[in-house]
């Protein structure tokens, strides 16, 4: 059955996109398929052109609840307190898509803020998740680990619903796994070679390592720059040193610590390179395929175990073979599916010599792009996205599930208590006092 639905980005989607801004405008065109869609973001943003596209943040809500009351569905990434429960009390279904494990990402996150500070964000978190699983009448996340995670905070918040649980054992109809996909057109090269020309000193006949995606406190550039030291005619180049609203995530000092290792060993600008901006999302390909290898490496932690590296799938979707530190479930892939090769934690030797044994080796390069080329049509977005397709299909034949108020009510409380300290010391008091009173109103249905 054909149903609208109402998907909503957290950032601008269109010509420079991080991953919420990507998984949110790549699930809305293969929704867009089989029912009618609409894509909200903040302006200025684009969307597919089987999309409509609402130019509006999650601080409009009204807006965003007006076009909300005109859906059968909102699809959203995690969501204000405030905004989730309005959408919870209106005659709508509600899916959230929880593929960022925030409450495991936010322990590496916050790691650099004070202590006080870190305690403050982290049980916000925890208390605004809780309340996402709480709304939600259908959940969605990246991998069967981030599954276990969120059925575990389902069982743990008491959110199990027996005569659900009598229907469906399995829990698939509340939580079930919608990986990041890759696009179903290939990879196209662009005349001028893009990477060698933003960065000359590449020649023709060397290699190159591509670090997609930006420089997180989780993980770990240290390894592959100094890794990339240790081989011949080898240069590492750092798509995105800048992410697109990188002073709302905290995480702009990890880029500049990155930048500090490669410039205090001589690196930068020899085999070491950062690109100070983001690759617009269309040119990305182009990118790819000037490339060798595509790299990622974290640090041994919590994060790892829940992450979903969404840059490897861009690897994939360009025939990339992959090297990549063990531990998540990225890197595991790639094990058992011979996609590349892997190397320890924090393993500069062995990270190194991954490379070098795809890179010296054209019988083991070749190998493992072909099993890319067998793996990549499961792997496509409108694969992946299929549990979500066909939930929207069936929502008319579903009972709506019924809020938990109580954890509602609990996160709203905890965000207003736990955000006032941080206005009054940034903002002042009188932000502080206009905070209160427009959250009032939006309490009391007058703002």
């Amino acid at each position: 059955m054909r149903v609208s639905v109402l998907v909503l980005s957290p950032e601008p989607a269109g010509e420079r996109m991080a991953g919420p801004a990507i998984r949110a405008t790549e699930l809305a065109r293969a929704l867009a398929a089989e029912h009618d869609v609409t894509l909200a973001a903040p302006a200025p943003s684009r969307a597919p052109e089987e999309v409509r596209l609402l130019e509006a943040g999650y601080e409009q809500l009204d807006v965003l609840l007006t076009a909300a009351s005109r859906h059968d569905v909102v699809v959203a990434q995690e969501l204000p307190p405030t905004l989730l429960g309005r959408l919870a009390r209106a005659p709508i279904r509600i899916v959230l898509d929880l593929y960022n494990p925030v409450v495991v990402e936010v322990l590496e996150a916050v790691a650099a803020r004070p202590a006080r500070a870190q305690r403050r964000i982290q049980s916000l978190i925890a208390a605004r998740s809780l309340a996402q699983l709480a709304a939600a009448d259908f959940v969605v996340c990246a991998s069967e680990r981030q599954r276990d995670l969120w059925v575990g905070g389902i069982a743990l918040g008491g959110l199990i619903e027996l005569e659900a649980y009598r229907r469906d054992p399995t829990l698939r109809s509340l939580i079930d796994v919608v990986p990041f996909g890759i696009p179903a057109e290939p990879a196209r090269p662009a005349e001028d070679s893009p990477l060698r020309a933003a960065f000359p000193a590449i020649g023709q006949e060397d290699r190159v390592l591509l670090w997609g995606g930006g420089l997180w406190g989780w993980l770990d550039p240290e390894t592959a720059i100094r890794a990339t030291a240790r081989l011949e005619r080898t240069h590492l180049v750092v798509m995105g040193a800048s992410r697109p609203g990188p002073a709302r995530s905290g995480q702009e000092p990890f880029a500049e610590r990155a930048l500090e290792v490669a410039r205090r060993e001589g690196l930068e600008g020899e085999c070491v390179h950062f690109n100070q901006g983001w690759v617009p999302y269309a040119e990305r390909g182009a990118w790819l395929l000037d490339a060798d290898l595509g790299v990622t490496a974290h640090h041994d932690h919590l994060e790892a175990r829940y992450s979903f590296r969404t840059r490897v799938l861009d690897y994939l979707w360009a025939g990339l073979p992959v090297v990549a530190t063990r531990g998540d479930t990225m890197a595991e892939l790639v094990e058992r599916e011979g996609l590349g090769r892997t190397a320890a934690p924090g393993d500069v030797e062995g990270f190194a010599g991954a490379c070098r044994e795809l890179l010296d080796d054209p019988a083991a390069h070749a190998a493992a792009r072909a099993r890319i080329a067998e793996l990549a049509p499961d792997l496509r977005w409108e694969r992946t996205a299929q549990p979500l397709i066909e939930w929207c299909s069936r929502v008319h034949e579903t009972t709506p599930r019924k809020p938990d108020r109580r954890l509602l009510r609990r996160a709203l409380r905890d965000q207003y208590l736990r955000t006032l300290p941080a206005t009054v010391e940034e903002r002042g008091v009188r932000a502080a006092a206009a905070q209160v009173g427009r959250r009032v109103r939006r309490a009391l249905g007058r703002g």
